[in-house]
């Protein structure tokens, strides 16, 4: 009888390659299941990696109590890298909701105001509306949503004549 096969290691070793790359595809594939793509998926495991850089280079600036507040909310790597790269008071005054920049003059000058009556109450946020990762609802018909404040009052710092 005539081998017709006569590099059986090779064919052998061929078909396991290709087994390991449906095994490996598939994995993969698993890891990043989500509808929006991997940047938006809530278990991608670039996450704590990108979450820490993002912290680490607030922290730089910004003391811990504000840069904490990256620690809030659902995470997706795309939320890490589209959030901005500093902070803001949201002041709420009658009829009126004006944003600053935050650094502690603009917020000592808030809690004044706020004695003075002329603030009702003030946020501290990184952004005032909750980022949808995949599946996540739109930031205004999630139940933290502040519609008269506009703000997403879980990833908020509140601060009122009770304090902060």
């Amino acid at each position: 009888m005539i081998d017709t096969y006569p590099n059986k290691p090779a064919i052998r070793l061929l078909a396991l390659t290709a087994a390991v790359f449906l095994v490996s595809v598939t994995t993969l594939k698993g890891a990043y299941a989500c509808n929006s793509g991997p940047d938006y998926c809530t278990d991608d495991p670039r996450i704590p990696r990108a979450l820490a850089d993002k912290k680490a280079q607030l922290a730089k600036d910004y003391p811990d109590r504000l840069v904490a507040l990256l620690d809030l909310g659902v995470q997706c790597v795309a939320r890490i890298q589209q959030s901005p790269d500093g902070f803001s008071l949201v002041i709420v005054k009658d009829g009126s909701v004006d944003t600053l920049s935050w650094d502690q003059d603009n917020e000592n000058a808030a809690k004044a105001e706020i004695a003075a009556g002329t603030v009702k109450r003030f946020w501290i946020v990184n952004s005032r509306r909750a980022f949808s990762c995949d599946g996540q609802p739109s930031y205004d018909v999630q139940p933290d949503y502040d519609s008269a404040d506009d703000v997403n009052t879980s990833l908020a710092i509140k601060c009122d004549n009770t304090g902060c």
